[in-house]
């Protein structure tokens, strides 16, 4: 079982038998919390990236991935040998180098602020650069379909980042990628585009039109919606329970059933994914 955008959606409405406007416009607020439970609580090896750079001679700063959320390691190549940094307080690094313009083979590293980070002392070098680190992994709240319409209305196409909204559904999305004038990939609204119906786009002037005539299935899954959709479900299904003030009993029984999928998934990060039957034998638990 895994979970597309919209058919995680649709479970959590049938779940909470619930399509009231408000409740329908939250359904990513809903994904996103659960989502978010997930990362923060599970090391999981899924969530590590790589990310090859180069220091600049003489600029002390780094600057992180968008996505980067903490190191794991950073290393620079120095004569052929890989260096590994030692992750230091700024301040460590200002008091024991106040001087940036002297340069030297880059020793130490910490996060400056959210964007860049200080390596000390100043490299004296164009280093090129290796970051491990734990990443924001895309939501499934971001999955994109293709709209294609069978006429534009003119004198305005639809533009780049344009809002569009449909006349029937009320749907609403962001127009991410053009294709042409009458093919557009958005990323799926919480509501649900209808074919057939007239959507127009936000404009100061004369607004765009064009009807649909067809739209892309949602085949997105992410790493959680393919391989952990119970918590998934059930983080969603808490926080929508909330929203919706519901009885205490069923609030329990969806954060159990999350804790629940949780351990799973703690399991497989924690305990098998850094350790092999080798080196620590197999499983061992009392017969029942």
């Amino acid at each position: 079982m895994s979970y597309t955008y919209t058919q995680l959606k649709s479970s959590i409405q049938e779940y909470t038998d619930n399509n009231e406007t408000s409740f329908v416009s939250n359904l990513n607020r809903f994904i996103e919390a659960a989502e978010q439970r997930i990362f923060s609580t599970v090391d999981l090896e899924y969530f590590r990236k790589n990310a090859s750079g180069a220091m600049t001679s003489g600029n002390q700063f780094l600057a992180m991935p968008t996505d980067y959320l903490a190191s794991f390691s950073v290393s620079i190549e120095n004569s052929g040998s890989k260096v590994f940094l030692l992750q230091k307080d700024v301040n460590f690094l200002q008091e024991s180098y106040p001087d940036s313009t002297v340069t030297g083979i880059p020793k130490y590293y910490a996060a400056y602020d959210v964007t860049n980070f200080i390596i000390a002392p100043t490299p004296n070098a164009n280093f090129s650069t290796e970051l491990h680190y734990y990443y924001r992994p895309t939501s499934l709240t971001d999955s994109k379909v293709t709209i294609t319409i069978s006429r534009v209305a003119q004198p305005t196409n639809f533009q780049l980042n344009q809002t569009i909204t449909g006349g029937t559904s009320g749907a609403s999305t962001t127009i991410s990628t053009l294709t042409s004038n009458t093919e557009f990939v958005v990323t799926v609204p919480t509501g649900t585009f209808v074919v057939g119906e007239l959507i127009t786009g936000d404009s100061t002037g004369t607004p765009p039109t064009g009807t649909i005539v067809s739209i892309s299935p949602d085949t997105t899954l992410t790493w959680v919606s393919e391989n952990a959709p119970n918590a998934l479900l059930y983080g969603s299904l808490f926080e929508a329970y909330t929203y919706m003030k519901g009885e205490r009993d069923m609030l329990d029984l969806y954060n159990g059933r999350f804790s629940e999928a949780l351990g799973r998934i703690k399991d497989l990060g924690e305990a098998r994914e850094n350790t092999d039957a080798y080196r620590a034998g197999l499983p061992s638990r009392a017969r029942t």
